[in-house]
């Protein structure tokens, strides 16, 4: 394995796309007396980035790595212990110009973006206290990841902040990254967290700093599309859906196999609500921004099954390859509540359970908006050198709205099948059901989510317990036995309650024809069903740990140990095994606990 200092170094991103007017050269940024403009937050009349170094700290201490995103990124485990490693994962190497420069480190840089949130339009926005680095290849040079930095100072996109990231915020993304990769969830990844020992920011109260290292194959998002139908931008948008299309998504030929190669459902539903004969073929604008729309409906399917809440679901956090990004007041839920929002500041619920599909998709609607042109245009009108150099005739308006509420609408039919297809199978695998009718929706599905309303059980735990459970030749009494024993409740009608669910759950597991039903769904359900899963009662408890005893990072590396490895309690280490099982239990007073957007 090659050490990140010596591995080879590149940006994408930059070559693509024109800098900030301001700064159009990145010995700028390397020169301090310059530090004013390119630190000084600040409306970039034109760029996509401006070049912009990580701000010097008085003093750095390496808290702690992750393992799986070392060996993902085919780096050595001995890094955590390489002192260019720490150096360029603080940020220390970029203040030191002549040892980055030798090294032929490329300038980092700062995306700019603009945003809807909380459905109103913000202007421009942008990476406020985030640098990004280079892009490195992974262990076998397969797939690239762009490598950044947060909380590493202030930027031109820094707005009214302070560009800092708080030692709270950081763990919380730290872990919760790497937990969602290791359930299957796309994500972005988190490499490394230094915090700042001398380093403060005002919150709730005076907070120490933190620098997370974050990674991903890119960080291009919906409001980056924003930006440029904001600025009115033609040429813009059309070089930045050609880069997602030829470098984030790996080509034209690629984005066309991965539209025909979705499932047989998928294809019907193009068939019958796509009138080929009024509007042509599929253009690549088309196929991209439907990839799009797929990749987000897959991953809202994971997080509704797991009860993940992201609490800030806007266009500048929607990722165009579908990841899990930019966690803030997020929360696993404890207890099914499909009301329940993880962001205390969300008073109308715009980001709970119930309403997160419908608020990603408010955002790839913002998104098909942006790009309407390109997706009303078609085939014919695009390869008009008049829409290329000109712009719209007269005559083509109508068509192209008509045609590009009409790619929305599609987009909008295959969403809801998506969300809707793949948290059912998620679901049905979590309850060891290897097959999902649309039947079980209304006769499975439906009363399983009543019932845990009803009862309070908690959420994640109850798949564990009922894949635990010896169903086998099970009788109305031992039904009425497990679900005493799953809901240790004396009140009769929660236990009721479940009892009459799992009454219509052994009904469907004999409808399956299991040869032996407890080996065969168990070995489909241990796979999807996680042992741990972080609560925000364990992050506090782990952040206050750090606060109480900065020289200490032993509860974080335990609640690595157990987050990073959720399905494999022997990974778990032989440390604090009475913490490890205060940790495995539930309280009704730490549940459903909400965060504030504050960071």
């Amino acid at each position: 394995m090659i050490r990140l200092a010596e591995k080879s170094k590149t940006q994408s991103f930059t070559k693509a796309f024109p800098p900030d007017e301001r700064v159009p050269e990145p010995s700028i940024a390397w020169d301090e007396t310059k530090w004013d403009l390119t630190h000084k937050p600040r409306q970039l009349k034109s760029g996509a980035f401006s070049w912009v170094l990580p701000e010097k700290r008085d003093q750095y201490k390496l808290l702690t790595v992750s393992r799986p995103a070392l060996n993902d990124l085919g780096l050595p485990d001995s890094e955590e212990h390489d002192n260019e490693f720490f150096r360029i994962v603080s940020g220390q190497a970029y203040n030191d110009n002549p040892t980055a420069q030798e090294r032929e480190y490329p300038t980092p840089y700062s995306q700019c973006y603009a945003g809807w949130q909380f459905g109103s339009f913000a202007g421009q926005l942008g990476d406020g206290r985030v640098v990004n680095l280079f892009e490195i290849g992974n262990y076998d040079n397969t797939s690239k990841y762009e490598i950044q930095l947060k909380g590493s100072g202030k930027t031109p996109f820094s707005r009214f902040a302070d560009g800092k990231a708080v030692v709270r915020s950081s763990v919380r993304e730290y872990v919760i990254s790497e937990s969602l990769h290791a359930l299957g969830i796309p994500t972005t990844r988190a490499l490394a967290i230094v915090t700042l020992p001398h380093t403060w920011a005002q919150r709730y109260a005076a907070e120490n700093c933190a620098i997370t290292t974050r990674f991903a194959p890119s960080w291009i998002r919906i409001g980056t599309f924003d930006l440029y139908r904001w600025r009115g931008d033609r040429k813009g948008m059309r070089a930045l859906s050609d880069f997602v299309i030829s470098d984030v998504f790996g080509g034209k030929e690629t984005v066309l196999n991965n539209f025909n190669d979705q499932e047989p459902e998928f294809a019907k539903i193009v068939k019958e609500e796509w009138d080929e004969e009024k509007f042509g073929e599929f253009s690549i604008y088309d196929l991209m921004y439907l990839e799009i729309v797929v990749r987000n409906a897959k991953t809202v399917s994971q997080w509704q099954a797991y009860g993940f809440l992201n609490g800030v679901l806007n266009t500048d956090n929607t990722s165009v390859l579908g990841l899990s990004i930019d966690f803030g007041p997020f929360a696993i839920m404890d207890k099914f509540d499909p009301d329940f929002t993880s962001n205390s500041e969300d008073h109308t619920l715009r980001y709970s359970h119930r309403n997160t599909p419908g608020a990603v998709f408010w955002s790839l609607t913002r998104l098909g908006e942006d790009m309407a042109e390109l997706i009303g245009a078609g085939p014919t009108i695009l390869s008009d050198p008049h829409f290329t150099e000109e712009g719209i005739k007269k005559e083509w308006e109508n068509q192209i709205v008509t045609r590009a509420t009409a790619v929305i609408e599609l987009a909008a039919i295959l969403f809801d099948h998506i969300v809707t297809k793949e948290y059912g199978q998620l679901l049905m695998k979590r309850l060891g059901l290897s097959s999902y009718e649309e039947a079980d929706e209304q006769l499975l599905l439906d009363p399983l989510r009543d019932m845990l309303q009803k009862t309070k059980l908690d959420y994640n735990n109850f798949f564990v317990q009922l894949q635990e459970a010896y169903l086998k030749e099970i009788d109305n009494e031992g039904i009425r036995s497990l679900a005493e024993s799953i809901t240790k409740s004396n009140e009769d009608n929660i236990v009721e309650e479940l009892e009459k669910w799992l009454q219509i759950y052994v009904e469907r597991l004999n409808k399956h024809g299991y040869e032996d039903v407890d080996l065969e769904r168990r070995n489909i359900s241990s796979k999807v069903n996680p042992l741990f899963l972080p609560r925000n009662w364990i992050f506090d408890e782990v952040i206050q740990k750090l606060a109480d005893d900065p020289s200490s990072n032993r509860y974080l590396k335990k609640l690595e140990k157990m987050a990073f490895n959720p399905f494999d309690p022997l990974r778990w280490g032989h440390d604090l095994k009475d913490t490890e099982a205060k940790w495995l239990s539930t309280s009704d007073q730490v549940s459903m606990l909400q965060c504030s957007c504050s960071s």
